[in-house]
Order: C-alpha cells, then sequence, then structure tokens
C-alpha cells in the first residue's frame, strides 16, 4: 500500500514538473515573439543590398477587393509597430497646426536653426490664423488600407496603378506628378505633401515664368478637395515658396484642405528614430508620412520606396519616376529609412512593395 502511495506521489510531482515546464516555455516563446522595437531589443539587418526584393504573387490581388493581404500582415506586429510610434507621434495634436493651438500674434520657432539666426520664428498673422483648420482632418479617423507612395523610379512600368488606387485611402510625397503615369502609379490621392523645396526643384521659375505657373496650378487643381500637407515651419528658407503656393491656391479659390505641419512634429520623428536601431540623419518626408500610417491604418502597402540606383538585374533606376531624375540635396538618409521599412516587411508589419503588381 506504502508503495502505490509513493507511486501516486512520484507520478504527481511528475506531472507538475511538466506542467510548470511548459507554462515556462510557452511564456518564453511569447516574450520572444513580442519583441519591441526599441532600440535595446530589436534585432539589427547589417547590411542593406539594393537586391533586395519583395516577393509577391505575380497577381497582386488589389486590397480593397479581397482579404488575401491579410496573409501578409501580422496583427500583433502592427499592433507593436503602432505602440511603438504613438509613444513619440499623436496624429491628432502632432499632425496639423490648428485653431486650438496657435493664435494671432503667436510666435512659433522654426524646427531648424538657420545659418547667422539662432531660431527663427514665424509669426502668426490673421490671414495665416484663418488658413488653419479647427482640429486634425484626420481626427478620429481609421483605414483598413493604405497606401503610401513614395516617387522612386522603381514605380516606372509596375503597373502599380489600380491596386494603389483599390486602397481606402492614399498618402503620396512630395506633390509629385501623376498624368502621364497613371497605370504606374494610380490617380487616387487624399493625403500629398508638399515640402516648400518641391517649388525650385521641381517648378523652377514659378515666381516669375507664367507657363510654368500654369502648370503649377494645374497640378494644385487635381488635388481636388483633398488634404495638401505643407511642412512650412522646418525652416525659413522655406517661407517664401511655401506663401508663393498658399497665395496661389487662396487666389483661384481652390477647394484643397491645407493644414501646416507643426514645427515640433520634427523633433518627434527625430525622436521615433533614437527610439531604434535606425539612424537616418533627418526624417524624411516618406518616413513622416510612415508614422501617420502606422496610427491610422490596419493594412500598410508602401510603393515607390527604392532609394537604390539600380534594381537586382542591373536596370538603372531614376531618382523619381517623373522629372528629369535629378537629385535633390542629401539630408536624409534613404538608406537608413529602407532599411526600416525592410524589417518591418520582414516582420510583416507593413508590406513593401517593390516588384511589378501586373
Amino acid at each position: 500500500m506504502a508503495d502505490r502511495k509513493t507511486c501516486f506521489r512520484l507520478m504527481a510531482l511528475g506531472l507538475l514538473f511538466a506542467t510548470s515546464m511548459a507554462i515556462l516555455i510557452s511564456i518564453k516563446i511569447e516574450r520572444s515573439h513580442q519583441v519591441s522595437f526599441r532600440k535595446a531589443r530589436i534585432t539589427s539587418i547589417s547590411t542593406v543590398s539594393p537586391q533586395y526584393r519583395t516577393k509577391f504573387p505575380t497577381n497582386s490581388p488589389p486590397m480593397a477587393t479581397t482579404k488575401a493581404w491579410k496573409t501578409y500582415i501580422n496583427e500583433s506586429e502592427v499592433q507593436l509597430m503602432r505602440k511603438w510610434v504613438m509613444k513619440h507621434f499623436n496624429p491628432d495634436k502632432d499632425l496639423a497646426l490648428d485653431k486650438f493651438h496657435a493664435w494671432p500674434g503667436q510666435r512659433i520657432k522654426y524646427a531648424l536653426k538657420a545659418k547667422r539666426i539662432k531660431r527663427p520664428y514665424q509669426n502668426i498673422t490673421q490671414q495665416f490664423y484663418r488658413l488653419l483648420p479647427k482640429s486634425s482632418p484626420l481626427l478620429g479617423k481609421h483605414f483598413k488600407s493604405c497606401a503610401v507612395v513614395g516617387n522612386s523610379g522603381i514605380l516606372l512600368g509596375s503597373r502599380c496603378g489600380p491596386q494603389i488606387d483599390s486602397a481606402d485611402f492614399v498618402f503620396r510625397c512630395n506633390l509629385p506628378a501623376i498624368e502621364g503615369f497613371e497605370k504606374d502609379v494610380g490617380t487616387k490621392s487624399n493625403f500629398t505633401t508638399m515640402n516648400p523645396s518641391v517649388l525650385p526643384h521641381d517648378y523652377e521659375g514659378y515666381a516669375t515664368n507664367r507657363s510654368v505657373q500654369e502648370r503649377l496650378l494645374k497640378r494644385f487643381r487635381a488635388v481636388g478637395n483633398q488634404i495638401l500637407h505643407i511642412p512650412a515651419l522646418v525652416s525659413v528658407h522655406g517661407r517664401p515658396q511655401a506663401d508663393f503656393a498658399v497665395g496661389m491656391i487662396r487666389k483661384n479659390h481652390l477647394p484643397i484642405k491645407i493644414t501646416i505641419q507643426p514645427s515640433e512634429t520634427t523633433d518627434k520623428i527625430d525622436a521615433l528614430w533614437e527610439d531604434s536601431e535606425f539612424k537616418p540623419k533627418r526624417a524624411s518626408t516618406g518616413s513622416i508620412l510612415f508614422a501617420l500610417a502606422a496610427c491610422v491604418c490596419d493594412q500598410i502597402h508602401m510603393y515607390g520606396f527604392y532609394p537604390f540606383a539600380e534594381d537586382d538585374k542591373g536596370r538603372k533606376i531614376m531618382y523619381h519616376y517623373y522629372g528629369s531624375g535629378r537629385k535633390m540635396r542629401a539630408s536624409h538618409n534613404m538608406s537608413e529609412e529602407q532599411r526600416m521599412y525592410q524589417k518591418l516587411h520582414q516582420r510583416k508589419a507593413l508590406v513593401l512593395h517593390t516588384e511589378p503588381c501586373r
């Protein structure tokens, strides 16, 4: 009888030990899966290669009409990414200057210092104040699928236009050319940024040349009644271009919803980068759109983000899919930003498209 009791006790102890080990192992696996995006715990990618190419089916499905893309998205990774971004950037208050956070007579510092000017200021005039919305245009908004469209020449011949247009919400960088490229880049645009430097770069002679002004006006008309986001408070050197663009829009009574990026947004995105392994110098417009999409989109599809001069087949890639292909001043580290998008793609937090869509 004693032997039987001893046997039962040993079996119970063995079962308890096995159960405890199973629980410990499951906790360890769960913790290892929930890797933080923060610097101390993120796994590094040692190099970034222009040969990195995202692989998808040749006939990629339109994201708004099929659930097929869910197989490429890991919802837990999306939540981790959003938590990381929103620790530093909240689009409800950090995206657009509004009437609640600004007032006539206020002096706002520019984000960047200027030569011979320690920290220049922008005075909020009555005219400037009237431009501001009462609140962020994306306040409380949320979208199932979003396309964030960069301007790399990798888009040429991609035939990604229909897929981009199938997204619930489309972000575009720096007032890009669309006419003539519809098959590759689509036509839909809900949120378009315009750095002041776009005017001298893509519309040289904009201040005096009537034909250039007509071309610029035509491009503004194409924005329709959607959002045009201008980071006018980043550098004092962009003030003349921003004033010219806003003046043209107002003079022609265009229905564009203008938003002005707060000067603090640059510091917030820089803090986001500091809270990671990635060091891209000053954050680009594309990285700000990524942060915005991470907050308001369940599925992020990125197109036209490819900073390399050639693809894996040795084909030359233009810096932009439109224009002369002339590269803008290198104030950003696009390869380092690309490294982040690759990492997030590998973790299935977003989809980075660099292959043709059809």
